[in-house]
C-alpha cells in the first residue's frame, strides 16, 4: 500500500450537512476499497485563483490515507461523477 494525498474543493454554497455527508462519502469510497484514512484537514473556504464553473470561491479539504494503486482510480473516477466536487488532485506522498 502505498501513502497518498487527496485535495478537494467543493462548491461554496453547500451547508454543514451537505459538507459533512460528501466529506464522509469521499472517505467511505477510500475504505471499502481496502485503504487507510491517516488525516483529513478541512481547509476551509478560500477565495480560487480563477474561476472555476462561474465560481469564485470553494471550500478545500485535505485527505492523507493509504491504498492500493489500482483502487485509486475508483476514488478519482467518484470525484469526477460528484457534482459537489469542482476540483480534486491525488498525490503520491510515498517516502522513498
Amino acid at each position: 500500500m502505498r501513502k497518498y494525498e487527496l485535495m478537494y474543493i467543493t462548491r461554496p454554497d453547500l451547508d454543514e450537512e451537505s459538507l459533512k455527508n460528501n466529506r464522509e462519502k469521499v472517505q467511505s469510497v477510500i475504505t471499502q476499497n481496502g485503504g487507510e484514512i491517516l488525516e483529513t484537514q478541512d481547509m476551509g473556504k478560500r477565495r480560487l485563483a480563477y474561476p472555476i464553473q462561474k465560481l469564485r470561491e470553494g471550500v478545500y479539504t485535505v485527505v492523507q490515507f493509504r491504498s492500493r494503486p489500482d483502487k485509486v482510480k475508483e476514488l478519482e473516477r467518484n470525484l469526477r461523477l460528484d457534482d459537489n466536487v469542482i476540483r480534486h488532485m491525488i498525490i503520491n506522498i510515498d517516502e522513498r
